[in-house]
């Protein structure tokens, strides 16, 4: 067989052009994959967000009339038409309360199962010279809100997402059965409704802003 010296190297460009073309491919794909990763990722967060916030939207009707005022980890009742009295669900999920708050004197932990409002017996109790049976915790309605509120917002913390219970916008009054706006973040948006941080959820309006990683969904 007869070689020709114009002839050498052929055989490696071609490799060479071959290995380039692969290389490009390799990359086009890889990119693909992990659009795809976020894609999936995005898509699990925002199912947990979901089931989040049906699961919050039945403890708000759960407890309609339970009102608190205060901040911080202490609540106290408060009659709906008192000014600056949110429910208690509200002020619970948007303060610094996280598996412990003390909601009219008495302490509501969820990890002890003492102060948990959940009772595993029961006791006679005397009220009017008259024996009644009574749960071992008798916790009132607003205690009980507050402990449902906690065990949901450590559901949410431990799924890496921020939440935050506000007025849906257009709305001017806090009342029972007013329109309520849950908020739920992940990664780097923050559950807010405001203009001027650029990290917030959407505009003080509700309007989604560009590239947030939330959802908003009303509730009554």
């Amino acid at each position: 067989m007869r070689t020709y010296d114009s002839q050498q190297g052929v055989g490696l460009v071609e490799v060479m052009v071959a290995v380039l073309l692969l290389s490009i491919a390799v990359l086009g794909f890889s990119a693909l994959q992990v659009r795809a990763v976020g894609a999936t990722d995005e898509s699990m967060m925002r199912t947990k967000s979901l089931t989040l916030v049906r699961n919050l939207s039945e403890i708000m009707r759960a407890y309609p009339e339970a009102y608190v005022t205060g901040s911080g980890t202490s609540f106290t009742k408060a009659t709906p038409s008192e000014t600056g009295a949110l429910p208690t669900v509200q002020a619970i999920v948007s303060s610094s309360a996280t598996t412990s708050a003390t909601v009219d004197g008495k302490k509501v932990d969820i990890t002890n199962n003492t102060d948990g409002c959940l009772s595993t017996g029961t006791i006679e109790v005397t009220e009017n010279s008259v024996k009644k049976t009574v749960p071992a915790q008798n916790c009132n309605m607003n205690q009980l809100a507050a402990r449902d509120a906690m065990v949901f917002k450590k559901q949410a913390t431990d799924e890496g997402l921020a939440v935050n219970v506000v007025t849906c916008p257009g709305t001017t009054t806090q009342a029972i059965q007013t329109q309520m706006c849950i908020i739920i973040a992940w990664k780097d948006t923050k559950a807010l409704l405001s203009d001027n941080d650029s990290k917030a959820c959407a505009t003080a309006s509700g309007t989604y802003k560009i590239g947030s990683q939330c959802l908003i969904s009303e509730a009554y």
